[in-house]
């Protein structure tokens, strides 16, 4: 359901974003204000991890002094999810986007937090060329094509004739974390695995990307079984995929009702069998609804455990303890990392642009051509398409209840 509604407010940004407009248009930010909003969910199970992305990018801007060249930088936080909905609403990003794209002091946009929902925000931004930066969204569509989405990652960038693409994340994609899902499988020994996905495009990015994968590490993909979201009783695909006798069981797809009540009856079913998942479907909710299954299964999310991350990090998290009386998630170093990126790409454009106005396309150029060296998440670049050079994903258990960062893995 989330998904349709993700592909509902897609398709409404890019016909609005087709239609022009009075709103600004793809050109300079005059006088010496500009300002970057912020789209996070501070409502719902990942509040408090987006929280903490804000508390992060406000912390990077007050390290710089408010300060980018000549310009003062403020930051605008948005609210991207609803007291309704109790997490991240697809009307209310469209509604940020909207906002920003008005805004003729705006030079940058950081969004967004969840899988996929930046395909919301990137073409009402692209539309006015404005750069658009996610501290956290996988998704492989928005960079790289996926079957699954017809002109992707394209179709994103209503204006890329004249503005290119203005989009960009930090973490990287799920191209990568289908690798890290695999090496984690062949840590543990897995050899015959099934792939489930749901209506979701990443499910056929994973499958993509995963079989050859799966091939080079010794592991035989012995079935492939939909997952209907709305199937409140799993009997039938349970019976099916323990058919198969696999030793493992990857899920690639949005969390719902369905899904939990899946997990709880394949552990149950096979005790031995292992449930892998990536990071976005293992949100708190999840992780607390399935119960015993909780042992059986295996995660990968895009951020380590913080003491797995360099000096520069240590030292950010004892700062933001002092400030805020806890400790980071580990996520705020990504907010604040994708400040400090975004403020040295505006100075490097005012730098270029002297007394005169300051060019959107000048900052994505700038931003596109980051290259950063003993940052708090280590050295990166970004690629052309808008990745990250930046390849590590974190294993992860639920112990207690929560999920446990394990190790490292290459992506």
């Amino acid at each position: 359901m989330r998904f349709l509604l993700v592909l509902l407010a897609v398709v409404l940004a890019l016909t609005w974003a087709g239609c022009g407009g009075d709103d600004a248009d793809g050109g300079a930010v005059a006088g010496t204000r500009a300002t970057v909003y912020s789209s996070m969910p501070l409502e719902g199970p990942d509040a408090v991890a987006a929280l903490d992305v804000v508390r992060a990018q406000r912390m990077a801007l007050r390290d710089a002094g408010a300060d980018a060249g000549r310009f003062r930088v403020e930051l605008v936080s948005l609210d991207a999810a609803t007291p309704e909905e109790n997490r991240w609403d697809p009307a209310r990003i469209s509604e940020n986007a909207r906002r920003a794209a008005k805004d003729p002091s705006a030079i940058a946009y950081v969004g967004e937090f969840h899988t996929g929902s930046s395909a919301i925000s990137i073409p009402l931004l692209n539309e006015v060329g404005m750069l658009s930066v996610s501290p956290m969204d996988t998704a492989q569509a928005l960079t790289s094509r996926n079957l699954a989405v017809p002109d992707s990652p394209a179709k994103y960038f209503p204006k890329g004739k004249e503005f290119g693409r203005t989009f960009a994340r930090v973490v990287p994609s799920d191209r990568r974390q289908a690798a890290a899902q695999i090496e984690y499988m062949r840590e543990e020994g897995v050899r015959r695995l099934v792939l489930l996905t749901d209506e979701s495009p990443s499910g056929v990015g994973y499958v993509m990307a995963m079989r050859p994968l799966a091939r080079a590490a010794g592991i035989t993909i012995v079935g492939r079984e939909d997952v209907d979201p709305h199937e409140q009783d799993p009997r039938d695909l349970v019976e099916k995929v323990t058919q198969l006798n696999p030793d493992a069981v990857f899920y690639a797809g949005d969390s719902h009702e369905g899904i939990v009540r899946l997990w709880q009856d394949l552990s149950v079913a096979d005790p031995q069998l292992k449930l892998f998942a990536p990071g976005s479907l293992a949100d708190p909710a999840f992780v607390e609804a399935i119960g015993a299954a909780a042992a059986s299964t295996y995660v990968t999310r895009p951020v380590l455990g913080l003491r797995a991350y360099p000096p520069a990090a240590q030292r950010f998290a004892r700062r933001f303890e002092q400030e805020y009386g806890v400790a980071p998630q580990p996520e705020a170093l990504y907010g604040y990392e994708t400040m400090r990126a975004l403020l040295a790409a505006i100075e490097t454009a005012a730098r270029a642009a002297g007394d005169g106005p300051l060019e959107r396309a000048d900052v994505v150029r700038a931003f596109m051509a980051t290259r950063r060296e003993q940052t708090v998440i280590g050295d990166w670049e970004l690629l052309p398409s808008g990745d990250t050079t930046l390849d590590r994903f974190g294993a992860y258990r639920i112990v207690g209840g929560e999920l446990s960062y394990q190790h490292p893995l290459l992506g």
